[in-house]
């Protein structure tokens, strides 16, 4: 959802800026595709992320894709982004955990061969270098 601080065009603007009519992105709003701010008012508006989302939204229909499949693609997609930020965030545990152990080569290495898991670390499959992980 688009912050008060990120909104900053109105609808008529917003329908000019993407191509699209002002009714088209009130369609898309009730079929859930697009969240714009409202004001206390009930004014909608729009952010550059939500640009970006009704830019995409339009490739999508043009390429043949229905309304119902748009809307499943950018479930997908915001799942895909908040899986990478938590591996993101998981790898920057784990490289914090592994600087906590440098001055201990024996538990270091006991570490990287993922023999020790830590209580307060989700355990985490690692890829040695030049190496494939297998599920």
């Amino acid at each position: 959802m688009t912050t008060n601080e990120e909104a900053r065009y109105v609808i008529s603007v917003a329908a000019e800026l993407s191509g699209m009519h002002p009714q088209t992105l009130r369609i898309y709003e009730r079929r859930g595709l697009i969240e714009p701010y409202r004001t206390p008012g009930g004014t909608r508006r729009y952010s550059e992320a939500d640009l970006e989302r009704l830019e995409m939204i339009q490739e999508l229909t043009n390429a043949g894709v229905n309304l119902e499949g748009v809307r499943r693609i950018l479930k997908l997609e915001n799942e895909i982004e908040r899986h990478l930020n938590q591996i993101e965030r998981l790898r920057r545990l784990l490289e914090e955990s592994d600087a906590r152990f440098v001055g201990d080569p024996e538990r270091r290495t006991v570490i990287r061969m993922g023999m020790i898991t830590r209580r307060n670390l989700p355990a985490v499959r690692r890829e040695a270098p030049g190496s494939e992980v297998s599920e």
